[in-house]
């Protein structure tokens, strides 16, 4: 019997127009039957869910998340990663070539809405393989899952992705490997349905990456090797022999060799206080200790500086991740009184490196002795002391 011939996924993106595969998309999407296992990503299969739950980890940790980002979910197919995404309180805005697809990603969000109330409504942007409908640097966060090999236009693709983008903004790819056009399965989506599988080479990624704007490229290297105790104590010791380095290497190469996670930045990465990572402060207060009038208004003046690496944002549209001065207040003998006892605002975002001078209003009313605890929030995020900033305790005496 004859062997068939590969088909060259070069040869597919000559033969056919961006519209082509475009139609195809949709017809696929359109003739599902059953949906069910689309909207059940990624817990639709036990064979697939191990290494797509890992792979899944891997480009959520390397994005640098945060709440309230709005995050662009490319190719979305049925909306299952946008689904969780809002799940983590992102903003999404779901873009896919088929409006079936798109169909199926708001019957997936009205059956499984976020068990947390969303902090914006969905979107959901139809797609015509030219062109994204959103404005210069509007997305913080791009997300492209196991779909960027169906592009026939990478280049164009890749600089409207950089178009939308906000500087600092990473975009994050899951795809298959430099060889997975030759897969069986690869080779029968081409033959009986034209659909697109191209090989994804990151070096031609980059290269085509780095004229649209993009600035760096970086890869999660991932190993799924299983050793003995014997093995792991010996890394664990001394780092691993030769014979065990030449394992894991073997493991992570034949891994890349099948496709991977990627990333492209925009520019140095920009922290702010919508994460956790690099808030951290230096606070002043003048007065270590105060003597009060119980009822009477009190004006506490402080000096603080952004000695992290992350910005504090005065405001959000959702007022996560707003930094604000916020004060516990203890007895003396040191139970909780009031956690949330007092706070101020930002007079404006302060970047690292910078000092800001601002006040905190207060008033006890009952006498006693307490003791104040001041410490900046990134509301809905995390106390900085939780960080590792120091806070400032103030004895006060209330008469």
């Amino acid at each position: 019997m004859a062997q068939r011939t590969l088909i060259d996924p070069k040869m597919l993106i000559k033969s056919l127009t961006v519209e082509d595969f475009c139609e195809t998309a949709e017809a696929y999407f359109a003739g599902v039957a059953n949906p069910e296992p689309l909207l059940a990503k990624p817990f639709h299969s036990l064979d697939e869910a191990p290494n797509l739950l890992r792979n899944l980890g891997v480009l959520l940790a390397g994005m640098n998340l945060g709440p309230s980002m709005t995050v662009l979910d490319f190719a979305a197919g049925s909306c299952w990663l946008s689904r969780f995404l809002a799940q983590m309180r992102c903003e999404t805005i779901s873009c896919d070539v088929s409006h079936s697809a798109l169909e199926l990603g708001k019957e997936l969000f009205r059956k499984h809405p976020p068990i947390n109330r969303p902090i914006a409504e969905p979107r959901f942007l139809c797609f015509d393989g030219h062109g994204i409908e959103l404005p210069d640097e509007s997305v913080d966060r791009i997300v492209c899952f196991d779909a960027f090999h169906h592009v026939a236009n990478p280049r164009e693709v890749l600089g409207e992705l950089f178009r939308v983008l906000r500087p600092g903004g990473v975009a994050g790819f899951c795809e298959p490997g430099p060889q997975h056009s030759q897969t069986p399965e690869a080779q029968a989506e081409m033959a009986n349905h034209n659909v697109l599988e191209s090989d994804v080479v990151l070096a031609e990624i980059g290269r085509m990456a780095m004229s649209a704007g993009f600035t760096n490229l970086r890869t999660k290297v991932m190993t799924d090797l299983e050793i003995n105790l014997k093995e792991h104590e010996e890394l664990m010791e001394a780092g691993g022999g030769s014979g065990l380095q030449t394992k894991v290497f073997s493991n992570a190469q034949a891994l890349a060799r099948n496709g991977g996670v990627f990333f492209l930045d925009k520019g140095p990465l920009v922290f702010d206080s919508r994460r956790s990572e690099g808030l951290a402060h230096e606070l002043e207060v003048k007065q270590p200790e105060l003597s009060l009038k119980a009822g009477s208004p009190v004006h506490l003046e402080l000096k603080a500086r952004n000695i992290g690496h992350a910005r504090w944002l005065a405001k959000t549209p959702s007022g996560i991740g707003q930094v604000r001065l916020g004060a516990h207040l203890y007895s003396e003998t040191g139970k909780l009184c009031d956690y949330d006892f007092a706070r101020s605002d930002l007079p404006r975002d302060i970047d690292p490196g910078e000092s800001v001078r601002l006040g905190l209003d207060f008033s006890f009313p009952e006498p006693g002795h307490y003791r104040l605890v001041l410490d900046f929030v990134a509301e809905h995020i995390v106390w900085f002391e939780q960080r590792g900033s120091s806070p400032v305790v103030l004895a006060v005496a209330v008469a």
